[in-house]
């Protein structure tokens, strides 16, 4: 597994559990509230995808 792919594996318990705890939200609602769980997990989460970073 790549770490691409891992990403959508980590996102899918959050994204359950927000669907679960708010049934009737909006998509736009949910993925704010994804981001919003996701930040206070530590993530760091930004607008647009980064390029990658050249290996220091």
């Amino acid at each position: 597994m790549t770490p691409k792919q891992a990403v959508p594996d980590a996102l899918a318990p959050v994204l359950a559990a927000m669907m679960h705890d708010y049934p009737a939200a909006s998509p736009t609602v949910l993925a704010r509230l994804v981001v919003a769980e996701l930040r206070d997990l530590g993530w760091h989460i930004t607008a647009k995808p980064q390029p990658p970073q050249p290996a220091a």
